[in-house]
């Protein structure tokens, strides 16, 4: 049995909520709505760990049962852009983190970027899965 499959839709679904958080803070001058994207992002990124280190325990299990290399394969795009949107949402946590948590310019961008990449990322996770 695969746990990363599980596990993985809670950083997608805290880091959406993320974003979601960050276009209603444009949108007001409450520090609240970017007070809970900052903890979203922290949230999603302790998640993501967990998922990448389940993902990589199932891969050596599935491999071990004799797995052919095309699901492999088939498995790389999405982690690679799983391992991007990681990058991104980790940066993101930094800003927010370095600057306390301050609205900036770049701040936006760079969540709804996450949240392409991480759509994207689930996306082809689904097709993976349904080809298992």
């Amino acid at each position: 049995m695969l746990i990363h499959p599980m596990v993985v839709h809670f950083p997608i679904a805290l880091w959406l909520a993320s974003a979601l958080f960050d276009l209603m803070g444009w949108r007001s001058q409450d520090p609240l709505y970017r007070r809970m994207a900052y903890w979203l992002v922290g949230l999603g990124l302790l998640g993501a760990g967990v998922s990448i280190a389940l993902g990589w325990t199932d891969l050596f299990a599935v491999e071990a049962q004799g797995v052919g290399t095309a699901l492999v394969t088939r498995h790389q795009l999405h982690s690679w852009i799983a391992y991007g949107a990681t990058a991104v949402y980790l940066a993101n946590f930094l800003w927010r983190w370095r600057t306390g948590n301050a609205a900036g310019r770049a701040l936006l961008p760079l969540s709804l970027a996450g949240a392409v990449l991480i759509v994207a990322a689930g996306y082809l996770g689904a097709q993976v899965r349904e080809v298992m």
